[in-house]
């Protein structure tokens, strides 16, 4: 229905005053009034010409009332009430007008928009005309829309204030109209109102096809023109049996649907049955525009999901039998919207709590479950399509079939389907007739009767379906073995490597030509049906014979490289699960030619990252590295690892290429060694280490200046950090690789390590193992350890100091070791063990020692000690922590399952540290430091390194015990007591690993006061040092003040001194005078003033 058919307001009229809502109620509740139809039907037309552009919000409760009251009449017969109610429903669905900007917000705004929600539902499923149901479905289409009410400014708008300019009004945070709209429409019932109905019409519509198909002609008119292709009829049968009828067959009707009586629904029934009546094709299209607006909103999708809408929306696809009707693109515009949400709820929702919240997440309310079995009949519309669609509309609904057939294959349960029904033997021929043929898979049965134009040319919509047939096997084939098998039988995997070919024209010569920009039109365009799309690039290719690359030859270059880079993706899927067929291919060469023919353009970044990675995954094939290294694959690898200006992901995979092409192979690292490649890599690492800092035994500080413990990682990872001094920090996937390529390419090939050593390898990597991040010292310890049995390495490693902190390898050595023990929390107290049963396990301060290895036995067979003071029988306690710990199994399960659930697709790092979490670097190190000699190795170390040293020197003896131990602890966690040969053997083997540990720790106890000495003779002579310090800078200051006296004040004492003397020389002796009268005795005191004395 148009806006064309509403009433228009007479001349003249006051559209502001307010009409008597009140009275024209009474006029159809009173009993004197109620029969008088002429009268209320003129007042409803009075109303629908005063409100031509919507009504108001405070009136929607009145005028609720009023439709309801004239609907019952239209129900009791009068059907002079058809034309007014259905523009009384019509205008129900305009932006309703508000006397302020927040009233539909308020709580009688909200009640009152959901009470004429109601009543448009109520006419959807009550009402016996299908104009009616159809216009209150197009009402409620319109509402599910949001348009925006009447007078409302935009969310950023500048204002005045007094005649000023005060700025940008912010956004307020109010729902949008469309939001708000879709949750008034759910609480209102709605959504399963129009489940409902969809439901009703759609089996009335399959039983009366059904009966005419019975009855030999299916006399089907249609309402309209058959140049319309909205009025396409409906036919064809579903079995009985079939899951998606099942829902049809008794349509469920919602709570709201319940309230209208039984009489109701069978005259709507019968009205829509009826031959004379109007189509219920109008109802249906109108049902399915209404869930096509619904379906975009997130939670009305999972409700009607819930609710069976996409089952029914399905069955009504598979009813139809024109490709060409529009019932099909408003059917899979909700089935597609259904699938999306449905995949993006299961992506980002939280775990289930419950069993119950499980089953309607991923059963009930999942879309991608509940469609499982209609993949058939996708199936059947895409072969339709395929022989019929050649409008470039058909191909892109052609494409969005196959695109709801990729949501669907999400969930396992419809593997089963696409095989059954031959959907993938259906996709394998298309996804590669135009390249080998029309015969592609062998069986005799050609597709000559498929116009190759529909779907063999190169326009963007063809160009995607390849794209999505290759995407939607590949993820199949990546889950279902069945449809491998059939995949790879196929000639899917040589379609894609003709893709790869570089001689694109077959005229053997290698193709390079420029890309050209596809986006450009050149002047010589062709498009004389209007379509957009060259009538050139519409022509088919040669299908079969030598021909069959024409159609890559005519791609233009940028679509080929967007094809090249798909056909690198699924390859990378399918060779390493079909490895025979692609090496009976030649896919390994044809791939290394493609990376050759790349060349260094950035464009073809992508295409050299997937081509590497195909290699990757295949090149440990049998037979394949003595086949590369023919076809120089060492040169082009390493021409991309020395290329500094790739990207370092694309570097890193061509440097595993290397590691993989010459791991086991004497002649590829000979190969290798010739080429110059061992430089490179040792210029890679020091390159590395030229910018990073020191991380192996040096502590954090904090802002305060004290030192400070990695707790949270320590709490992660098992007791101190796997990574470097940040724990922000990240692996360098480029070092990894140049260090693996190094173990692998250059240890145990004598003249590659002698070309290493020249090359200072061993010292780079010693470096790197000063400042590399923790996850990497399993790695680079167990390089150097290869390395050091060939023996003229041990003077390089001998003779090595640290740049940065002038460390030897030994002293490194042993700080990893005392790092690794913190980690795994297995640190000695003060650098002494104390479990001396245990040496290499913890050592906690004051732990209780049993003397003897019986002690650990008692005439039961259990362990009958205390060991940790609590009270309690440890055998006992550690049978039950064993009963618990296979208690707790599936707990730990759903926990590893819950965290893999919130972290998919974890990247390198994690991957690193969960294998890394395990690991005991300490093996690495005692073979290590064993082979540079433990008597050299103790030379110039302190007695805290030297502590640590005891524990490397022993720890193969203290493994073996650790053995032991482990067979005593499982015999006594399964209650099994030993006959006495076996309690013997195992006792004399703790016994000896007992007296080792006692020896060790005397030694250690002996080391350890040495070291605290050395701490107390370092601390004096600190303080030694200090005060020595301060009396030569007591003497320096006397020295400073006589050399900065003034030269006046030296000369007046001079001066004195020479007067003094003079008078000391004048003087009269008592023995030579006579008289002995008064005498003066002068004296010269420090500040210069003459001091006098009488005698």
């Amino acid at each position: 229905m148009s806006t064309g058919e509403i009433e228009p307001p007479k001349a003249g009229s006051d559209l502001t005053k307010e009409l008597p809502l009140g009275k024209i109620i009474k006029l159809f509740q009173h009993p004197d009034t109620s029969s008088h139809h002429d009268r209320q039907i003129a007042q409803l037309r009075r109303i629908i010409r005063h409100n031509p552009a919507g009504y108001q919000l405070k009136k929607l409760p009145d005028l609720q009332k009023i439709m309801l009251l004239a609907l019952e009449k239209l129900n009791d017969g009068v059907s002079e009430f058809i034309k007014p109610l259905t523009q009384l429903v019509y205008l129900a669905g305009h932006p309703f007008h508000r006397d302020c900007s927040n009233e539909e917000l308020t709580p009688n705004g909200l009640a009152s928009i959901q009470l004429m929600y109601e009543c448009l539902n109520s006419f959807l499923l009550t009402a016996e005309d299908i104009n009616l149901q159809a216009a209150a479905a197009a009402a409620l289409t319109e509402v599910a829309q949001g348009k925006t009410p009447p007078g409302t400014t935009k969310a950023q708008a500048e204002i005045k204030v007094l005649g000023v300019l005060g700025g940008v009004v912010a956004n307020d945070q109010r729902p949008k109209p469309r939001d708000l709209n879709q949750s008034l429409l759910n609480k209102s019932g709605v959504v399963a109102g129009c489940c409902s109905m969809l439901k009703t019409v759609s089996s009335i519509m399959i039983e009366k096809l059904d009966v005419m198909m019975e009855a030999g002609s299916l006399g089907y008119v249609s309402d309209t023109s058959d140049e319309e292709e909205d009025d396409a009829p409906m036919e064809g049968t579903i079995p009985p049996s079939s899951p998606l009828t099942a829902s049809l067959e008794q349509p469920s009707v919602p709570s709201v649907a319940t309230e209208a009586s039984a009489s109701t629904v069978a005259g709507a029934t019968a009205s829509l049955a009826d031959p004379a009546s109007p189509s219920p094709r109008i109802l249906l299209m109108s049902l399915l525009k209404l869930l096509s607006e619904i379906s975009e909103n997130a939670t009305n999708s999972a409700a009607l999901v819930s609710l069976g809408g996409d089952v029914t929306t399905m069955a009504i696809v598979d009813r139809l039998n024109d490709d060409r009707d529009s019932v099909l693109n408003l059917c899979v515009e909700i089935l597609w919207n259904c699938l999306e949400h449905s995949a993006h709820k299961l992506e980002n929702s939280s775990p289930s709590t419950s069993r119950t919240d499980l089953v309607k997440k991923r059963r009930v309310g999942n879309s991608m479950y509940t469609l499982a079995e209609g993949v058939g009949v996708l199936c059947s519309i895409f072969k339709e399509l395929l022989v019929r669609g050649f409008r470039n509309k058909d191909k892109e609904t052609r494409n969005e079939i196959l695109i709801l057939s990729s949501l669907i294959a999400r969930n396992p349960r419809s593997h089963p389907y696409f095989v059954s029904s031959k959907f993938v033997r259906c996709m394998c021929i298309y996804a590669t007739v135009a390249e080998v043929g029309t015969d592609p898979d062998g069986d005799g049965e050609e597709v000559d009767h498929v116009d190759p134009h529909n779907f063999a040319t190169v326009s963007p919509a063809d160009i995607e379906l390849k794209r999505i047939l290759w995407g939607l096997l590949s993820e199949l084939c990546r889950a279902d073995n069945d449809v491998l098998a059939i995949v790879v039988e196929s000639p899917l995997i040589e379609a894609l490597l003709m893709y790869l070919d570089t001689d694109l024209d077959g005229d053997g010569v290698v193709d390079n030509p420029e890309y050209v920009d596809e986006e450009v039109a050149p002047e010589d365009v062709v498009d004389e049906d209007g379509d957009g799309v060259d009538d050139q690039l519409q022509q088919p290719a040669a299908i079969g014979g030598s021909g069959a690359n024409s159609i890559i030859a005519r791609i233009p270059r940028t679509q080929l490289r967007v094809l090249q880079q798909q056909a690198l993706m699924v390859l990378l899927n399918l060779a390493p699960r079909a490895p025979e067929k692609f090496t009976m291919l030649g896919g390994p060469i044809i791939v290394l030619r493609f990376l050759d023919w790349c060349g260094d353009s950035p464009l073809n970044r992508e295409l050299v990252q997937g081509a590497l990675m195909l290699l990757i995954s295949v090149v440990k094939l049998p037979g394949l590295q003595d086949e590369l290294a023919q076809m120089d694959a060492m040169r082009i690898m390493l021409g991309r690892f020395n290329d500094k200006s790739s990207p370092e992901a694309l570097r890193a995979d061509a440097v595993r290429i290397i590691s993989r092409l010459c791991a086991g192979h004497q002649g590829n690292q000979e190969i290798l060694r010739r080429n110059t490649g061992i430089m490179p890599l040792v210029k890679e690492i020091e390159e590395y280490n030229r910018h990073r800092r020191i991380i192996c035994g040096k502590p954090k500080v904090s802002a305060t200046g004290a030192h400070v413990e990695e707790e949270a990682e320590e709490e992660e990872d098992g007791g101190g950090s796997l990574m470097g001094g940040s724990a922000k920090e990240t692996i360098s996937p480029l070092i990894v690789a140049v260090v693996d390529t190094i173990w692998c390419a250059v240890i145990g090939n004598n003249r590659s390590e002698a070309r290493f050593l020249q090359c200072q390898g061993q010292d780079a990597l010693l470096d790197l193992l000063e400042i590399c991040p923790r996850l990497m010292r399993n790695q680079v310890v167990g390089v150097l350890a290869d390395l050091l049995q060939n023996k003229r390495c041990t003077p390089y490693i001998k003779s090595w100091r640290s740049d940065r902190s002038m460390v030897s390898a030994v002293s490194l050595l042993c700080r990893l070791w005392e790092e690794e023990e913190k980690r795994l929390k297995k640190e000695r107290c003060d650098g002494v063990i104390t479990n001396l049963w245990k040496p290499l396990g913890g050592h906690e301060k004051g732990m209780p020692v049993p003397e003897t290895p019986t002690d650990f036995f008692n005439e039961f067979g259990k362990m009958n000690l205390d060991l940790d003071g609590d009270g309690i029988d440890d055998g006992l306690q550690t049978t039950r922590k064993a009963k618990l710990v296979k208690t707790l199994t599936a707990f730990k399960k759903l926990e590893k399952a819950l965290a893999a659930g919130a972290k998919r697709g974890g990247n390198l790092e994690q991957k690193l540290k969960k294998g890394m979490k395990n690991e005991d670097l300490r093996g690495k190190i005692a073979s290590l430091v064993g082979s540079i000699g433990w008597d050299e190795a103790k030379k110039d170390l302190s007695a805290h390194e030297k502590l640590t040293l005891t524990m490397v020197e022993n720890w193969l003896h203290f493994t073996l015990a650790d053995e032991w131990m482990r067979v005593r602890d499982i015999l006594i966690s399964e209650g099994v007591k030993p006959v006495s040969a076996d309690a013997l053997m195992v006792g004399s083997h703790l016994e000896e690993s007992f007296a080792t540990a006692s020896a060790l720790k005397a030694c250690q106890g002996k080391l350890h006061r040495e070291k605290q000495q050395a701490i107390v003779d370092e601390e004096e002579g600190f303080f030694g040092s200090i005060l020595m310090q301060r009396d030569q800078e007591i003497h320096q200051l006397q020295i400073k003040k006589k050399a900065s006296m003034p030269k006046s004040l030296a000369k007046r004492k001079a001066e004195k001194e020479a007067k003094a003397k003079m008078l000391a020389q004048s003087t009269v002796h008592k023995g030579d005078a006579v008289d002995k009268g008064p005498g003066v005795d002068v004296r010269v005191v420090d500040d210069g003033a003459e001091e006098k004395k009488a005698e």
